[in-house]
């Protein structure tokens, strides 16, 4: 095995190993934009329960309740959403995403190349 057949094979691990890296940052982005979502949603349901009990009113069961929650969880997910912001944090973790499952894809073929591992369409040919 040539010097040079290395160097490829190490430069293919550190890409993927770099894509896995920038997956990690976008996802972690992610999750916070979520987790604020979460705080606001949980936040407004707070008050709307206290606006309730301010009139004298109640939530009398379970279905009136997740039909608040849900109508505030509605509101605050679509709001954030649609914000440029958050449609650049969700584009950069499809991006990365991808970049990264290709990366992988281009590291698990060279890995099947040199353990002789057919790929499914060879052992689909070898039955015919």
């Amino acid at each position: 095995m040539g010097r040079q057949q290395h160097t490829c094979e190490i430069d293919q691990l550190l890409k993927t190993f770099d894509a896995l890296i920038q997956l990690s940052q976008a996802s972690f982005d992610y999750q916070l934009l979520l987790a604020d979502i979460w705080v606001k949603a949980f936040s407004e349901l707070t008050r709307e329960l206290a606006s309730y009990q301010a009139k004298g009113e109640a939530i009398e069961n379970l279905r009136q309740f997740l039909e608040v929650w849900s109508s505030i969880f509605d509101r605050e997910f679509a709001q954030k959403f649609r914000s440029e912001d958050a449609q650049a944090i969700q584009g950069k973790f499809l991006r990365v995403g991808m970049k990264f499952w290709l990366e992988q894809q281009q590291l698990l073929e060279g890995v099947r190349k040199k353990l002789e591992v057919p790929i499914c369409n060879q052992v689909d040919e070898n039955k015919v």
